[in-house]
């Protein structure tokens, strides 16, 4: 006789009880499904794709347009810059107060290729031959700043695309000085006011530190007020979007061969009798090391330090 075991007879009833436990028992609640980490939240900024909208949105709300070239699908520096920077919440904070967003890809996949053309075209006009590079324009479409991938994250990205929006912000009328292009004029009032000439080697329209030069040292008061009583201004400029008179054009190609100017910018200070003195360029800062800078090669010596008695 075949002897059953024990929890074989009551494997019925165990799976009827369980079977009722089961039923009886509340359903479990559904984990969360966490958001995808590239998801969109509604305070991620918004890119636009299309210039004239870009444009259009930066007049009516007053702000700048940050244009970024980009290679998004194959250029490292490109997602890291995305990643470390455009990703971030500060910088999302940032632009809704200060910018409209417009990328300019260039990707290996697809793109309508209207699309391509445009983001072509637009990288012919600001002579953009690497990425990322992030022009930054005023709601005109004129150039006004440019910056890349470099370290320091959203933080140093932000200083130093703030430090380039202030510095771009026009001169008030009652600041503006003469900058004379006639050198010959230039050298006759140099003699008369016995001020040594500051001669400015520019690229005015194409040049990225020759704009900087002028908007965030040339065009403040403090240099304003510097300039004049201490030189006679003179621009030398050598633009690339538009002509300029041929004996103008004539004139400050032989002063670049003259003063063996490489590069621009290039600021050389030249003695009333037609000798150069000194050069400088560009210097982050503002106008304060500048000019001390420039004060020291010149020797210039401050009001104060004239004045001070002998001890």
């Amino acid at each position: 006789m075949r002897i059953v075991p024990r929890l074989a007879l009551l494997a019925p009833f165990l799976l009827v009880a369980a079977s009722a436990q089961e039923a009886a028992a509340p359903s479990p609640t559904p984990a969360a499904t966490a958001p995808a980490a590239n998801a969109a939240t509604s305070s991620d900024p918004v890119w636009l794709t299309d210039f004239e909208q870009a444009k259009a949105a930066a007049k009516k709300d007053g702000k700048a347009i940050v244009a970024a070239f980009v290679g998004s699908d194959w250029c490292g520096y490109s997602m890291r810059m995305q990643k470390e920077v455009f990703d971030q919440k500060k910088f999302a904070t940032w632009a809704a107060a200060n910018a409209v967003l417009l990328r300019v890809d260039f990707p290996l996949g697809e793109l309508p290729a209207a699309q391509r053309a445009h983001n072509r075209n637009l990288a012919r006009l600001y002579g953009v031959r690497g990425y990322p590079t992030i022009v930054l324009l005023d709601s005109a479409g004129k150039q006004i700043g440019l910056l890349r991938h470099a370290p320091g994250g959203v933080r140093n990205w932000i200083e130093r695309a703030d430090e380039q929006l202030a510095a771009s912000k026009p001169v008030p009328p009652t600041e503006k000085l003469e900058w004379l292009t006639d050198y010959e004029a230039a050298k006759q009032r140099a003699q008369e006011q016995q001020k040594p000439l500051l001669v400015n080697f520019t690229g005015s329209d194409w040049c990225v530190y020759c704009i900087r030069l002028k908007n965030e040292i040339f065009g403040k008061p403090e240099f304003a007020a510097w300039a004049k009583q201490h030189v006679v201004l003179v621009e030398l400029d050598f633009p690339r979007k538009k002509k300029l008179p041929k004996e103008l054009a004539e004139q400050n190609q032989k002063l670049q061969e003259q003063f063996a100017v490489e590069g621009f910018p290039t600021v050389v200070f030249v003695g009333a009798d037609g000798k150069e003195i000194s050069r400088t360029g560009y210097e982050r800062g503002g106008p304060t090391p500048w000019i001390a800078a420039v004060e020291r090669e010149l020797g210039i010596a401050k009001k104060d330090d004239a004045q001070q008695p002998p001890k």
